[in-house]
């Protein structure tokens, strides 16, 4: 089993390793928005499956605990999809040096919203390759993303639930928070190496504990929850 561990990781690692120098030979930062995405992809799901395995069976000890995490189900599993495509969305800016564009926040300029967003056909271009376009997606994915993960915190801060739980869902909110941050005084700043790379960092980091989270609320196995109908109520 270790061994054939092994062999994937070893073999995800030589695939990454050739789309990057196929990217860096043919366009750099066309192919540099594709080679971001599956590194995020990749390692989204070695995770998950890392997790699979350490962890067969999500955390439970009561029946009111498991009915906590079914409501939060709900709501992590649009929200991780949410943060995938905020993150997504960054490498688009990244690799269009967007954030050389507009270094002002929370105006673009002198404008909320510019008004070349749309000067490119056909239409469906502008949200790849316009550079005002693409950081204005990243401006509202990145905040929708706060708020939502704002949301969730607040409407399941009273639920019954694993003390694991609770604290995934406190640390996504202040991992948000700190990458909203982070970005903000990125663009500011005029996007410097250090806090670049910090910000690409900070949300590999926030989509690791999305995935904690979905992962932690995923539904027992029918086994698991038979044996739980014995345990009492957590008080």
């Amino acid at each position: 089993m270790d061994y054939i561990q092994t062999w994937i990781e070893t073999f995800c690692s030589f695939c990454t390793w050739c789309w990057a120098r196929f990217c860096w030979l043919v366009d750099g930062k066309k192919w540099f928005r594709a080679h971001l995405t599956s590194a995020f992809a990749i390692y989204c799901g070695l995770l998950w499956t890392g997790l699979s395995v350490v962890m067969p069976d999500p955390p439970t000890g009561s029946l009111a605990w498991v009915h906590g995490a079914a409501k939060i189900r709900k709501l992590a599993l649009p929200l991780s999809v949410l943060v995938g495509i905020t993150a997504i969305s960054g490498a688009f800016v990244a690799g269009n040096d967007a954030g050389h564009a507009y270094n002002t926040f929370p105006k673009m300029g002198d404008a909320w919203i510019p008004d070349d967003i749309f000067s490119m056909e056909p239409l469906f271009c502008n949200f790849f390759e316009n550079t005002s376009t693409v950081q204005l997606d990243h401006r509202i994915l990145a905040t929708a993303t706060l708020l939502s993960i704002s949301g969730l915190w607040w409407t399941t801060r009273k639920l019954d639930m694993h003390p694991a739980v609770r604290s995934l869902i406190g640390s996504t909110m202040g991992m948000a928070a700190l990458q909203v941050t982070l970005g903000i005084t990125t663009l500011l700043s005029y996007v410097p190496v250090s806090l670049g790379t910090a910000h690409q960092a900070g949300a590999l980091t926030l989509l690791t504990f999305i995935i904690l989270l979905t992962h932690t609320v995923r539904r027992p196995s029918p086994m698991l929850l038979k044996s739980l109908g014995s345990i009492p109520r957590a008080p």
